[in-house]
């Protein structure tokens, strides 16, 4: 069974991504800190405000970038992916994200936010993380906030609303970022789920 870090950033609910990940067969820990060993895996979930989550994001980011160094799996949920950015208009301009992937989020510049509720994907090139799921497949969003200016290599769904098409799922290597909520996406966000734990080696540590 493979052993899945869920982030504990002080904000959002933690049961419910926990919850699927133990149904997807992880075996699920919850920690306001990343240890050096003893887990496969690394989630960073959120919801909630840019610069809340930030403060215990960035108190981890040394052993967050390890984890990357040495090919660990991360997977970034809703502010989990906006805080794999350069950073945030949401956030103080100090706030630094992690920088896995480049760019900046902003706010979706459309008169009714935030954009809450069922939406399909526009998937634009194979993907690890999106693996199984039909181009079209509808996943639960909540957000205000997104990565409008990215690197187009990283980027590979989109979605759409209010006329504004953004990116919604990013993957580099075995770094990966969704903008929507698995968790409430019911079985094509538990492909998701599976697919990620499918690349963390079970039985191995950082």
């Amino acid at each position: 069974m493979k052993k899945i870090l869920v982030l504990d950033c002080g904000v959002g609910n933690l049961a419910s991504i926990s919850a699927s990940l133990k149904k997807a067969g992880a075996d699920v820990r919850i920690s306001s800190i990343v240890p050096e060993e003893g887990f496969d895996g690394l989630v960073i979930p959120g919801v909630g405000s840019y610069s809340a989550a930030f403060k215990k994001v960035d108190e981890q980011r040394g052993r967050i970038r390890s984890i990357v160094e040495n090919g660990r799996p991360v997977l970034g949920v809703c502010l989990g992916l906006q805080l794999m950015f350069n950073g945030s208009e949401e956030g103080k301009q100090d706030e630094e994200g992690l920088g896995f992937f480049r760019g900046f989020v902003k706010k979706i510049p459309v008169k009714r936010l935030p954009h809450i509720g069922w939406n399909s994907l526009e998937t634009v090139r194979k993907s690890v993380i999106l693996n199984g799921l039909e181009n079209g497949a509808y996943m639960y969003f909540v957000h205000s906030y997104a990565p409008l200016d990215y690197d187009e290599d990283d980027a590979v769904a989109y979605a759409s609303y209010g006329g504004i098409r953004f990116p919604v799922a990013f993957e580099k290597g075995k770094v990966f970022g969704v903008q929507f909520h698995p968790e409430k996406s019911w079985q094509p966000g538990l492909r998701i789920l599976r697919n990620f734990l499918s690349l963390c080696e079970g039985g191995k540590s950082v």
